[in-house]
This record gives structure tokens, C-alpha cells and sequence, in this order.
């Protein structure tokens, strides 16, 4: 039975609670990515951090883009409120209520799970719930690829 940890990509930038939000956006501009893991000094996952959670505390209303003199006070007070918070902790922001994964787990119960949340992906932990990584819809797909070559390869015996 394939294993998560067989598939999962184990490289991955993580933030820690205590870090500030300004480290954050700049690191997530940086990596091109719109959420990072969350984890304790000791590499424990604690949660995510995701770019919404700043941005709902941050702008007061959608952005108004027919009217352009709302677009710029919204945008002006946006940048106002996210200087007022830059130095808060990410701890005040993030989410934890978080679905993960065990890296023994089976591909197809990840699948499952992954699909049922309706992830593009999952956190991956180890027993003692320490982070390993990420598997993506992607390494999903990778996954069911191998497992239709070896159908194929049992069909053509």
C-alpha cells in the first residue's frame, strides 16, 4: 500500500506563531504562495496562515473599482490598517482548525480527504504531529498515474 510520505514533498517554508505579519506578506510574496504552515519552536504544527485572514482585517469593504475615488480611499485606508497591523503577531490571525495528514497514511485515504475538503493541499505530520511537508493534488494525480502504469503492466502479461 502506498504511503503519503512516498509522495509528499518535503520542502517547505513554515512561519511560527510569534513572527510578525509584515515577515509573513513579505515572505509569501517572496515564495509565491498565498498560505504557509504555522509551527512551535519545536517544529509542531500548530495551524495556517493564510493571506485572506490578513486581508479581511484589513480592508473594510470589497473594493469598489466603478467608482474610482472609492477605490482609491479603500486602498489608501487598506494601506493604513495593514501598517497598524504589520507588527502584530501571527498568532492573531491564523487558522487552526486545520485538516493534515500522517505521512503513514495511505495515498487513498489521503485522497479521500483531500477531496472531501476540497484542499489543493494538505499538511503532513509524523506521529507526534511534528511537520514533514506537503502532498498536493498534484503528487494525488502522480500517485494515480503510477497506479494505472501498473495496471497496464499486469494487463499486458
Amino acid at each position: 500500500m502506498s504511503k503519503v510520505k512516498n509522495y509528499m514533498m518535503r520542502s517547505l517554508n513554515s512561519v511560527c506563531q510569534h513572527d510578525e505579519v509584515e515577515g509573513v506578506i513579505r515572505l509569501m510574496h517572496k515564495i509565491e504562495r498565498s498560505v504557509l504552515p504555522v509551527v512551535d519552536d519545536e517544529n509542531t504544527f500548530l495551524g495556517t496562515i493564510y493571506i485572506q485572514n490578513i486581508l479581511k482585517n484589513i480592508i473594510p469593504e470589497r473594493y469598489g473599482f466603478l467608482d474610482i475615488n472609492k477605490f482609491i480611499y479603500e486602498r489608501n485606508q487598506a494601506a493604513e490598517n495593514l501598517n497598524n497591523i504589520k507588527g502584530k503577531k501571527v498568532k492573531d490571525y491564523m487558522s487552526k482548525k486545520v485538516i493534515s495528514v500522517k505521512e503513514d497514511e495511505s495515498m487513498d485515504d489521503m485522497a479521500s480527504i483531500i477531496i472531501k475538503n476540497k484542499e489543493s493541499y494538505l499538511y503532513v505530520v509524523n506521529k507526534e504531529d511534528k511537520l514533514r511537508g506537503y502532498i498536493s493534488r498534484a503528487d494525488l494525480l502522480y500517485y494515480l498515474l503510477e497506479v494505472g502504469e501498473e495496471g497496464d503492466e499486469s494487463r499486458r502479461d
